[in-house]
């Protein structure tokens, strides 16, 4: 009886295997990419969603009183020592707030844009320390101490503990027209970049599920606003990356203009919570209390 031969594959055969092989990957790995991608914007969204939830219990404890814009000075009438002044800083800042109602470190920084930026982005607004779309923003660059984002250059400090000096990191922004201020009687025009408080208490902030409080941004607030109008829109920014400001605006759009969840920022709202928004519905929330909501149609693509 003749032995059997053993069969394998031959050159044909296993190149046509390869070749299924390959095509199989190019149609799962942008399935995969973009999976990655929902995964990151969901946990971005829990992150804002533990900052509604801090947000809701500090005006519980404050008695819905909004919060002071606490960056460098010292209050009138007292003289502190150095540390005590730097846990005035650490704790009334904006984020040293959330720190203090259990955000953790991780929960300020996107996971899509986790990593500080390498380099000082001083070029873009005059903000030292400006991130993008992909980076966080770091307070390693301010070139005055303390400040609310630096107590010193020596680390990486986003924790409550002002001891461990060290500078914050973030990839999330503030509306500063929700830091406690007079409200103006009138509205500021429509064509001018200008703050527009909406008073010293929540009361004030109507309606809550419209009012943006904390966002996806370049830097840890932004107060000046164009508002303009659907038919005469705010000069848009070059680019969705966060980088570089339309020449010679004031507006501070840029910051949160980001292309980091597919053309849209995850958002916290007044109210409490949190949901993603298109680019072109940003300026439908009301950032002032005299905002007229509208759809952007003039901002670049992806």
């Amino acid at each position: 009886m003749n032995a059997s031969r053993k069969k394998g594959f031959t050159l044909v055969e296993l190149l046509v295997v390869i070749g299924i092989i390959a095509v199989l990957i190019g149609i799962l790995m942008p399935a995969l990419s973009r999976a990655r991608k929902a995964a990151r914007t969901t946990a971005c969204l829990s992150n804002l969603r533990q900052m509604g939830n801090a947000w809701v219990m500090y005006l519980g404890d404050s008695k819905g009183r909004l919060p002071h814009s606490v960056w460098h000075n010292q209050p009138a009438g007292v003289s502190w020592t150095p540390e005590r002044f730097n846990e005035f800083i650490w704790h009334g800042f904006i984020f040293g707030i959330l720190g203090d109602y259990r955000v953790s470190s991780g929960q300020v920084l996107c996971p899509e844009a986790q990593d500080p930026i390498p380099f000082n982005m001083s070029s873009s607004g005059g903000i030292t320390g400006a991130g993008t779309a992909y980076n966080a923003w770091s307070g390693k660059h301010q070139t005055a101490i303390p400040v609310g984002i630096m107590l010193d250059q020596s680390q990486v400090n986003n924790t409550p503990d002002a001891s461990k000096k060290g500078y914050r990191t973030g990839s999330y922004g503030f509306n500063g027209n929700l830091f406690s201020g007079v409200r103006p009687k009138t509205a500021p025009p429509v064509t001018g970049s200008s703050a527009a408080p909406f008073g010293e208490s929540i009361s004030f902030v109507k309606p809550s599920t419209e009012v943006p409080v904390f966002y996806d941004a370049v830097w840890f607030d932004n107060i000046a606003m164009i508002n303009g109008t659907a038919t005469s829109q705010p000069g848009a920014p070059p680019n969705l990356q966060g980088g570089s400001v339309p020449a010679g605006s004031s507006n501070n759009d840029w910051r949160f203009l980001l292309d980091r969840h597919v053309h849209a920022i995850n958002v916290c709202f007044a109210d409490g919570h949190a949901s993603t928004v298109w680019l072109e519905d940003t300026y439908k929330m009301k950032w002032t209390p005299f905002w007229k909501g509208y759809t952007r149609t003039n901002l670049p693509r992806r």
